[in-house]
């Protein structure tokens, strides 16, 4: 069988995975991806580093995270780690856009190429997370280009002054890439009407769930003593949330404890400390991966209370495939929601339906039959491995292809 090289470019360090679990959708791809016996060697290209990130680096202990120099890093037989660190005294003022300019700078390729020389890469493809990282993409030449659109960061809060930027990234993205895979219909729509070179070479394919994900009925020490009912909410505590929403249903619900599970995204302590004057509200803080199962199965009810608009629509949240694989009453706003998983929650449209399905979620909780049920809605072909096995399938068939013309 002839293999395929590979070089990955995610959104998410890799490193920082292994230090808090592997928990977004690039990640999870990845890991599966390096499984792939068609896969012969791998290249995961992390974010550069500057002394900002240095410092963040010792903190979260970050192997690596420190040298001045590019690190490969052999990771079993097949998997290698790119690092580059610069100075980059710039990332203050640029932010965002000091990433653009360190991939597409002469250095960070010149280093990469070394490092391709050094594993002996010959054809090799590519498949990219990060829309600030085209000039890289573009400058190593892959044999075939695939680009994972997680969120449309056109309408990202945190990329608001970066619209053009986004815009004109996917636009080259949809001219150069062989394949663009999305999350749902709502990011494959925007590009076909923004970006007509899409058509033909995008592919929806939604989030999906760790099949070994599990509740091995140990709650967690910092929950044990808040009371059931617990109406838990697992993920980024990021500007997303509706939190007027959570502060209306938490005071009409004064019996209920709301759990918040996850680290602070943006500038949200002000509304995080407003929400905490309340009893039954609690923000714990961010905990690893492999810990979360533990939450989600401690909890009656998982909620989703999630701003509705264009950003959101273009989310597939993952925390509904883990509520759901683990068998719990869901309540959400009509945010996006897979076809396949629609049946499976309670879709609330105002603050009064919310609560209805709350009061509903707390005795369904105690019903093993519809736990039975929730599980059941996760077939096989949702599993993170499935999902990674399409994009492979993709990517092989292409450069073989290319090869043999």
């Amino acid at each position: 069988m002839r293999k395929i090289n590979l070089v990955i470019v995610p959104y998410n360090d890799f490193l920082k995975g292994r230090i808090y679990g592997f928990r977004s959708r690039d990640q999870h791809l990845f890991l599966e991806i390096v499984k792939d016996e068609r896969i012969d060697k791998v290249v995961i290209v992390e974010r550069p580093r500057s002394m900002l990130n240095f410092f963040q680096a010792l903190k979260f202990k970050i192997s690596g995270g420190e040298k001045s120099v590019v690190n490969v890093s052999g990771l079993g037989e097949k998997i290698f780690i790119f690092e580059f660190f610069t100075v980059g005294l710039e990332q203050v003022k640029l932010k965002h856009l000091w990433f653009d300019k360190v991939y597409g700078s002469e250095k960070f390729i010149e280093k990469f190429h070394d490092l391709l020389k050094q594993l002996g890469f010959a054809d090799f493809s590519v498949i990219s997370f990060n829309p600030f990282a085209n000039k890289f993409v573009e400058a190593i030449k892959p044999k075939v280009f695939a680009f994972d659109v997680m969120d449309n960061f056109c309408f990202h809060p945190e990329f608001k002054n970066l619209n053009k930027y986004i815009f004109e990234s996917f636009e080259w993205i949809s001219s150069k890439s062989d394949l663009i895979f999305c999350v749902n219909e709502n990011i494959k729509n925007f590009f076909l009407e923004n970006y007509p070179l899409s058509n033909g070479k995008i592919f929806v394919l939604p989030n999906g769930v760790d099949e070994n994900l599990n509740f091995d009925g140990v709650i967690p020490e910092d929950i044990r003593k808040i009371k059931n009912p617990r109406i838990g909410y697992v993920g980024v505590i990021s500007d997303r949330i509706d939190f007027e929403l959570v502060e209306r249903i938490a005071k009409e619900r004064k019996n209920y404890n709301f759990i918040f599970v996850g680290g602070k995204y943006g500038n949200v302590s002000r509304m995080i400390r407003k929400l905490k004057r309340n009893q039954n509200i609690y923000f714990i803080g961010d905990k690893h991966y492999s810990d979360l199962s533990r939450y989600i199965g401690s909890f009656d009810v998982c909620i989703v209370p999630h701003k509705v608009n264009e950003f959101t629509l273009s989310n597939d949240p993952m925390k509904i495939y883990e509520y759901i694989y683990l068998g719990k009453p869901i309540v959400a706003t009509k945010i996006s929601i897979q076809s396949r998983l629609v049946d499976s929650v309670f879709i609330a449209g105002d603050e009064m339906e919310f609560l209805k399905y709350l009061d509903m979620g707390v005795e369904l909780a105690k019903d093993e039959n519809f736990v039975k049920r929730q599980r059941e809605t996760i077939k096989s072909d949702m599993f993170w491995r499935e999902k990674a096995r399409f994009i492979v399938d993709e990517i092989y068939a292409r450069q073989n292809l290319m090869c043999e013309g």
